[in-house]
């Protein structure tokens, strides 16, 4: 008798679909995305650093730039130097950055200093405290800079006219300057997909919304990985025996596809409804990493002896994917693991369209180690 496959894939889903567990699973994917997107467009930050202005202009300029400009870097302004001590000895904040009340001439006094003019004893134009010099605050201070180089510029430029050029008016030199300087971007940025600067500046949703795709694709891999290792429990105990399920290698990729397929559409209408995702591609991607994450789950069962060792290596498979896949930094030193593994494929294909190519190689590849290792039996699990 031929194998009806439809109506075996309909009764698998209706069998899967009865389990409370798996429904809360895919209720829950949207309403932890919806909220980590509100929480991402709240006042957030991976560093609290206190700025205290005292009062000088040029000081005040870069303290306001500071607190106005977008970063995961989060700014509270004091007036009061000693408040600010107190908040990071509180551990309230993790820096402060003092601008003192003679800021601009200690930025005028150092660039004298560069130029040779001035012999005086430099003084420092900005005090920083800090309970511990971290990576992150490291990279805090060269933000601090940024902001501090426009007037660094300016003074030098001044200094410059005024010590070089004799008789020069240093009101008209000044409004030159101001007048005429670039209003452009010194960086334009584009990637592999062609969007410009204008699409990155648009992106509101924070440094924390950026790992949650390649989060919600390991979840979908879970569901695949869950589904193989649920199939081996009914293989041992002879759950369809009774079964006319034809070809096994087919009915065991229905039977991971009832998780995957649910998981998948899950996540990708999430996708477009969170704008993590808009486009055809999207769905094309998915569509591959579905028929991919099937292939990979049926080669990691027949790769564990038994079901002991599958539930094992599941735990075990997802934080190595958690550290070598894209999903918070991209280690090239793993590019080894990585190649083995459908979420670098589609994280990679995200921003690179040529991975798509190499999205869909994988595919056939691990599609044939799928065939072989399985040997096609109707009847082996």
């Amino acid at each position: 008798m031929r194998t009806d496959y439809l109506k075996l894939f309909f009764l698998l889903n209706k069998r899967l679909f009865r389990k409370t567990g798996f429904i809360v699973i895919l209720c829950m994917i949207p309403v932890i995305v919806f909220g980590m997107k509100l929480v991402s467009q709240r006042e957030s930050g991976i560093v609290r650093i206190a700025v205290v202005d005292e009062g000088s202009p040029e000081g005040g300029r870069v303290a306001d730039m500071l607190l106005k400009e977008k970063s995961v870097f989060l700014y509270s302004l004091y007036t009061d130097e000693e408040k600010a001590v107190d908040d990071l000895n509180g551990n309230r904040v993790d820096a402060v950055w003092v601008f003192p009340k003679d800021y601009d001439e200690r930025i005028s006094a150092y660039t004298k200093g560069l130029m040779g003019a001035d012999e005086t004893e430099e003084v420092p134009a900005v005090l920083v405290t800090e309970r511990e010099d971290t990576i992150l605050l490291q990279l805090a201070r060269l933000e601090l800079f940024g902001s501090m180089y426009s007037g660094l510029s300016f003074s030098l430029y001044n200094n410059f006219i005024s010590l070089e050029i004799s008789g020069a008016d240093t009101e008209e030199a000044a409004s030159y300057y101001r007048n005429g300087k670039s209003t452009g971007d010194l960086f334009k940025y584009r990637d592999y997909s062609g969007r410009s600067s204008e699409a990155a500046d648009g992106n509101e949703d924070g440094y924390l919304m950026a790992p949650v795709k390649g989060l919600l694709l390991l979840l979908v891999l879970l569901c695949g990985l869950s589904a193989a290792m649920y199939y081996r429990d009914d293989i041992d105990k002879e759950i369809f025996t009774w079964m006319p399920v034809g070809n096994k290698w087919i009915f065991e990729h229905m039977y991971l596809l009832t998780a995957l397929l649910a998981g998948g559409a899950a996540v990708l209408l999430t996708f477009y409804a969170t704008g993590l995702a808009s486009g055809a591609d999207e769905a094309l991607r998915m569509l591959i990493f579905v028929i991919s994450c099937s292939c990979f789950c049926s080669v990691i069962r027949k790769l564990t002896p038994g079901l002991k060792s599958l539930a094992t290596a599941i735990p075990v498979l997802m934080l190595v994917m958690l550290a070598a896949c894209p999903v918070f930094v991209y280690l090239r030193q793993l590019k080894v693991l990585q190649l083995a593994m459908p979420p670098f494929y589609y994280l990679m294909a995200d921003n690179n369209p040529r991975y798509l190519t190499y999205f869909a190689v994988y595919t056939v590849v691990t599609i044939a180690v799928d065939v072989l290792l399985g040997r096609g039996s109707r009847c082996s699990g």
